[in-house]
């Protein structure tokens, strides 16, 4: 049983896939090349967080840049107020300008009355700064942007917080701030 090849078709074949295999091998071969090197260093921040007088009954607790107060607590259908439980320290040669936002409410905001950051410069003999309105009336409240921090000074972060009747020793909220420092 001998078969007939049609050996210009087979020929027409073979350099066909020729042809293929050294199109895409030429074709594979040619790259244009952009680059694009960095280097990537460390900025040093002229804020810091520091304790402030309340400290300790608050629970304040820092690392590096973040601050947390672990022990804040109040009573049902009462205000308890932290009056110096965290500062922030402008180490700096000028002033910083920075944005305080309000990140998350979460919890059982349902029996929260109300929780109010009021700012106070304690450099400047306790002049006051502004006030954040964290949660109220059922609702997250609204940022402060555009606070100045003046080199070398301290504000301190008074905490006003009010449960509602309702409350119980096994309800708890939990609050994320940023301090946002616009970078020019």
């Amino acid at each position: 049983m001998e078969k007939n090849v049609n050996w210009k078709k087979a020929t027409k074949l073979v350099i066909l896939l020729l042809s293929s295999l050294f199109i895409g091998v030429a074709s594979a071969s040619l790259y244009d090349y952009m680059y694009l090197n960095a280097t990537v260093g460390v900025e040093g921040i002229s804020l810091e967080w520091i304790n402030g007088t309340d400290a300790d009954s608050a629970g304040t607790q820092i690392q590096g840049l973040t601050a947390t107060l672990t022990n804040l607590k109040g009573p049902p259908n009462g205000t308890r107020i932290y009056r110096d439980p965290v500062r922030l320290n402008n180490t700096g040669a000028s002033a910083v300008t920075f944005n305080l936002t309000i990140s998350a409410v979460t919890g059982d905001t349902d029996y929260l009355e109300s929780i109010i950051v009021r700012i106070y410069n304690v450099s400047a003999s306790e002049e006051s700064i502004g006030n954040l309105t964290v949660w109220s009336n059922g609702a997250t409240g609204s940022d402060l942007t555009g606070l100045q921090i003046p080199s070398n000074n301290q504000f301190r972060f008074q905490w006003e917080i009010t449960w509602k009747a309702t409350a119980t020793t096994s309800h708890l909220v939990s609050v994320e701030l940023k301090v946002q420092v616009p970078v020019s």
